[in-house]
Protein backbone atom coordinates (compact mmCIF):
# COMPACT_ATOMS: atom_id res chain seq x y z
CA UNK A 1 0.00 0.00 0.00
CA UNK A 2 0.97 3.41 -1.11
CA UNK A 3 1.40 6.20 1.93
CA UNK A 4 -0.12 9.40 1.74
CA UNK A 5 3.10 11.12 2.56
CA UNK A 6 4.95 8.97 -0.35
CA UNK A 7 2.55 10.63 -2.81
CA UNK A 8 3.62 14.42 -1.52
CA UNK A 9 6.58 14.68 -4.23
CA UNK A 10 4.97 17.93 -5.68
CA UNK A 11 4.53 15.98 -8.77
CA UNK A 12 1.04 15.43 -10.08
CA UNK A 13 0.08 11.56 -9.71
CA UNK A 14 -3.49 10.13 -11.47
CA UNK A 15 -4.95 7.96 -9.22
CA UNK A 16 -7.71 5.43 -10.53
CA UNK A 17 -10.48 3.39 -8.06
CA UNK A 18 -11.19 4.28 -4.73
CA UNK A 19 -8.74 6.20 -2.30
CA UNK A 20 -9.62 5.97 1.10
CA UNK A 21 -7.74 8.03 3.83
CA UNK A 22 -8.38 8.53 7.25
CA UNK A 23 -8.28 12.28 7.23
CA UNK A 24 -8.00 15.08 4.42
CA UNK A 25 -5.84 18.59 5.17
CA UNK A 26 -6.20 21.29 2.22
CA UNK A 27 -3.81 23.66 1.97
CA UNK A 28 -4.98 25.11 -1.42
CA UNK A 29 -8.19 24.71 -3.18
CA UNK A 30 -10.01 21.33 -4.02
CA UNK A 31 -11.67 21.01 -7.88
CA UNK A 32 -14.30 18.87 -9.37
CA UNK A 33 -15.60 18.80 -12.73
CA UNK A 34 -18.61 19.04 -14.26
CA UNK A 35 -21.47 16.94 -13.29
CA UNK A 36 -18.86 15.45 -10.50
CA UNK A 37 -20.24 15.94 -6.88
CA UNK A 38 -19.04 15.67 -3.27
CA UNK A 39 -20.60 13.00 -0.87
CA UNK A 40 -21.21 12.92 2.57
CA UNK A 41 -22.43 9.99 4.66
CA UNK A 42 -22.34 6.41 4.12
CA UNK A 43 -25.44 6.63 1.41
CA UNK A 44 -24.55 9.44 -0.03
CA UNK A 45 -26.70 11.73 2.42
CA UNK A 46 -25.87 15.00 1.74
CA UNK A 47 -24.29 15.57 -2.19
CA UNK A 48 -22.69 19.05 -3.45
CA UNK A 49 -22.62 18.81 -7.32
CA UNK A 50 -22.59 21.19 -10.10
CA UNK A 51 -24.21 20.26 -13.74
CA UNK A 52 -22.66 22.88 -15.59
CA UNK A 53 -25.40 25.09 -14.88
CA UNK A 54 -26.79 24.59 -11.41
CA UNK A 55 -25.28 24.59 -7.93
CA UNK A 56 -27.22 21.87 -6.19
CA UNK A 57 -27.09 20.55 -2.12
CA UNK A 58 -29.21 17.44 -2.08
CA UNK A 59 -29.85 16.23 1.54
CA UNK A 60 -31.00 12.80 1.14
CA UNK A 61 -31.40 12.07 4.39
CA UNK A 62 -32.63 14.33 7.38
CA UNK A 63 -32.62 17.93 7.90
CA UNK A 64 -29.89 20.31 5.88
CA UNK A 65 -29.33 22.82 8.91
CA UNK A 66 -27.15 25.90 7.91
CA UNK A 67 -25.32 27.25 11.35
CA UNK A 68 -24.38 30.67 11.92
CA UNK A 69 -22.04 30.80 14.99
CA UNK A 70 -23.09 33.10 18.15
CA UNK A 71 -25.58 36.03 17.28
CA UNK A 72 -24.90 35.49 13.19
CA UNK A 73 -26.82 35.99 10.26
CA UNK A 74 -27.36 33.19 7.30
CA UNK A 75 -28.43 35.74 3.88
CA UNK A 76 -28.80 34.05 0.51
CA UNK A 77 -27.20 36.52 -1.89
CA UNK A 78 -27.28 36.87 -5.86
CA UNK A 79 -24.08 36.63 -7.67
CA UNK A 80 -24.09 40.28 -7.69
CA UNK A 81 -24.42 40.24 -3.96
CA UNK A 82 -28.20 41.38 -4.02
CA UNK A 83 -29.93 40.38 -0.72
CA UNK A 84 -32.66 37.66 -1.32
CA UNK A 85 -33.11 36.61 2.22
CA UNK A 86 -31.79 37.01 5.45
CA UNK A 87 -32.14 34.93 8.73
CA UNK A 88 -30.72 36.70 12.16
CA UNK A 89 -30.16 34.57 14.86
CA UNK A 90 -32.95 35.09 17.76
CA UNK A 91 -34.51 38.06 15.48
CA UNK A 92 -36.36 37.91 12.70
CA UNK A 93 -36.31 36.49 8.98
CA UNK A 94 -36.82 38.80 5.58
CA UNK A 95 -37.34 38.24 2.31
CA UNK A 96 -36.05 40.89 -0.21
CA UNK A 97 -36.99 42.31 -3.71
CA UNK A 98 -34.49 43.79 -5.95
CA UNK A 99 -32.31 44.09 -2.47
CA UNK A 100 -35.10 45.86 -0.66
CA UNK A 101 -36.95 43.64 2.17
CA UNK A 102 -40.11 43.07 1.38
CA UNK A 103 -41.60 40.80 3.95
CA UNK A 104 -40.08 40.71 7.64
CA UNK A 105 -41.40 38.18 10.66
CA UNK A 106 -41.69 40.53 13.84
CA UNK A 107 -41.96 38.90 17.95
CA UNK A 108 -45.72 39.63 16.96
CA UNK A 109 -46.32 38.24 13.27
CA UNK A 110 -45.62 39.51 9.99
CA UNK A 111 -44.65 42.86 8.76
CA UNK A 112 -44.90 43.79 4.73
CA UNK A 113 -42.91 46.48 4.09
CA UNK A 114 -44.31 48.11 0.66
CA UNK A 115 -47.84 47.93 -0.95
CA UNK A 116 -50.12 44.75 -1.15
CA UNK A 117 -51.67 44.12 -4.58
CA UNK A 118 -54.53 41.65 -4.80
CA UNK A 119 -54.41 40.24 -8.52
CA UNK A 120 -57.35 38.02 -8.22
CA UNK A 121 -58.32 34.98 -5.87
CA UNK A 122 -58.05 31.25 -6.31
CA UNK A 123 -60.37 28.40 -4.30
CA UNK A 124 -61.47 31.84 -2.81
CA UNK A 125 -58.16 32.64 -1.97
CA UNK A 126 -56.84 35.93 -2.53
CA UNK A 127 -53.59 36.13 -4.28
CA UNK A 128 -51.39 38.78 -3.40
CA UNK A 129 -48.38 40.54 -5.14
CA UNK A 130 -46.46 42.95 -3.56
CA UNK A 131 -45.19 46.02 -5.29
Amino acid sequence: MTRARDLADGADKDISGTLTLDDIVLSNDMSVADNGKVQFGAGSDLEISHNGTENVIDSNAGTLVLRSAGAGTIEMRDQGSQVLAQFNDNSDVKLYHNNNPKLATTNTGVEILGNIVATGTTGGVAKLSLV
